[in-house]
C-alpha cells in the first residue's frame, strides 16, 4: 500500500466521528456527542487545545497515526492546530499547490483568512472529494461543524485556498530497508542532525538531551546554537530557529 493510500485509509476510518460535550467517551465515534469541541484528536496530540476547533488537529492526528510523529512532522513541515500556520508550513517547504492530487491537504478560506482544512480523497468530473474533520455533511464549506465527513466541491470553488502536499517520498523511503544515514550525528553542507533509530528518524523542531548535553534542532532537523524559541499564543511550541552549527 502506498503512503497516500495508508494516510487516506486512516482518514476514512474516522468518518462518522462526532465531537463530544465533555472529555468522556472520546474514543467512541458517536457517544457523548455535543458541541463543545472535545475530541480524541486534541487529547492525543494537542491536550492544551482541548475544546478548540479541531479540523487541523484531525489532519495532524491522521498523519501521526499513520507515519509516527517524527516522520509525519518532516512530511508536512511540522504541526499546528491553526490552519493559516499549517498552510504556511507547506509553503515554507515548497509543497503548496493550486491544483490538487489525491492525498493533498486541502485548505479553505473565508473573506479574511484560511479557516478550514481536510484531506483530498479523489478528483473526478470537475470536483474535488474530501474527508474533513469538524465539519458537517452540507454542500458548502462548513468549519466547526462537529463531525468527520466526506464531502465534495467544484474544483473552481472560490472558497478553496490551495493544497499542501506531504513529502510522500520520505514515507516511501522509510518503508525500504536501505539506510540513508548513520546512527547518531550526521553532517552535510547545511549543518548537523542527529539520527536516533534504525528508521533514519532524526530530531526536528525540538530540544533534546544527548549524552547529558542539551541540543536544539530547527524545523528541518538541523542543530542550532543561540536558539530562538517561538511559541503560539496558546503557549504551544511553534518553531525553533537559530544559527545552524556547521
Amino acid at each position: 500500500m502506498s503512503a497516500v493510500e495508508k494516510l487516506l485509509s486512516t482518514a476514512y476510518n474516522e468518518v462518522g466521528y462526532l465531537e463530544k460535550r465533555t472529555a468522556t467517551d472520546l474514543d467512541s465515534k458517536q457517544g457523548n456527542a455535543g458541541q463543545n469541541n472535545y475530541t480524541k484528536y486534541a487529547r492525543d496530540y494537542f491536550p492544551t487545545l482541548q475544546g478548540q476547533p479541531w479540523c487541523d488537529m484531525y489532519c495532524d492526528w491522521c498523519m501521526i497515526k499513520t507515519f509516527g510523529k517524527d516522520l509525519a512532522a518532516k512530511m508536512v513541515g511540522g504541526f499546528d492546530a491553526y490552519t493559516p500556520s499549517s498552510a504556511a508550513r507547506y509553503k515554507k517547504i515548497g509543497r503548496w499547490f493550486i491544483s490538487p492530487e489525491r492525498g493533498d491537504q486541502i485548505f479553505f478560506k473565508n473573506s479574511r483568512r484560511i479557516c478550514h482544512t481536510g484531506w483530498v480523497e479523489k478528483i473526478e468530473n470537475g470536483r474535488v472529494y474530501t474527508i474533513e474533520g469538524n465539519t458537517s455533511s452540507g454542500s458548502e464549506i462548513i468549519p466547526n461543524g462537529g463531525a468527520v465527513c466526506r464531502k465534495s466541491y467544484p474544483l473552481n470553488h472560490p472558497g478553496i485556498a490551495g493544497y499542501g502536499r506531504p513529502r510522500w517520498e520520505l514515507a516511501e523511503a522509510n518503508n525500504s530497508n536501505r539506510r540513508k544515514y548513520a546512527d547518531g550525528w550526521n553532517r552535510n553542507a547545511q549543518g548537523w542532525w542527529y539520527v536516533y533509530d534504525q528508521l533514519d528518524n532524526y530530531h526536528i523542531n525540538n530540544a533534546v538531551r544527548i549524552n547529558g548535553k542539551l541540543y536544539f534542532f530547527d524545523v528541518e532537523g538541523y542543530c542550532v546554537k543561540n536558539p530562538i524559541i517561538i511559541t503560539a499564543e496558546s503557549g504551544e511550541l511553534e518553531r525553533i530557529t537559530g544559527e545552524r552549527v556547521k
